[in-house]
Formats: C-alpha cells, sequence, structure tokens
C-alpha cells in the first residue's frame, strides 16, 4: 500500500510531475501508462492540467509605445490601452471600461479550443 502525501506538501505537486513527465517520454497512451503504474486515468488528467495552468506565465510581456501622432505632428492621447493578443488579434479599451467585462472578453478570446 503506497504511503499518502497530505495535502498541499510540495513532494506531492513533484510527485505528480515526474508521474506526467514519464508519461509523456514513455509514448504510451495515458490509459495504458495509469494501468502500468497502478494510478487513476481521473487523477492523471487533474494532475496534469492542473500542472499546465501553474505553468502559465503569471505576466505577460508588455510593449510601452509612444502615441501615434496625427497629421500637424502632435501626439493623439486617447487614454486608452491597446492590447495585442497572439496571433495578431487586438483589443482596444477606452478610458470608462468595465474590468469585469474586459477580464471575460480577454478569457474568450484565450481560451484553448477543445
Amino acid at each position: 500500500m503506497k504511503k499518502r502525501v497530505p495535502r498541499g506538501d510540495p513532494r506531492r505537486q513533484r510527485y505528480w510531475e515526474a508521474v506526467v513527465r514519464r508519461c509523456k517520454e514513455g509514448g504510451q497512451s495515458v490509459r495504458t501508462f495509469c494501468r502500468a503504474e497502478g494510478l487513476r486515468e481521473s487523477a492523471f488528467y487533474f494532475w496534469r492540467r492542473k500542472l499546465a495552468r501553474r505553468a502559465r506565465p503569471a505576466f505577460l510581456p508588455v510593449q510601452v509605445v509612444a502615441p501615434a501622432t496625427g497629421r500637424s505632428g502632435v501626439a493623439e492621447a486617447t487614454g486608452g490601452v491597446e492590447i495585442v493578443l497572439a496571433p495578431g488579434r487586438t483589443v482596444r479599451v477606452r478610458p470608462g471600461f468595465d474590468r469585469q467585462t474586459l477580464a471575460d472578453v480577454l478569457a474568450v478570446l484565450e481560451a484553448k479550443p477543445c
């Protein structure tokens, strides 16, 4: 019988990182790997998802650019924000925007397809 590691213990995360890495390197299907290792598939998928979320960068690179100049050569201050998403999608936010609406829109735009 395997000894259980308490929740929140960093050893648990390190264990699952090693398990997910071995599965990926082994080239087997998840089902075959889990059966051979005596693991529940649901636990494997749970941890793989959890580890993938933790691997995402907490901060994204930001580039500050000079404001565009109009025909008169004077900078046109819009007071807004322009967010450039990969691949080449742009979201322009004007002053007074609703923060939750922006968060919802960005979550939809950055979501991975099923």
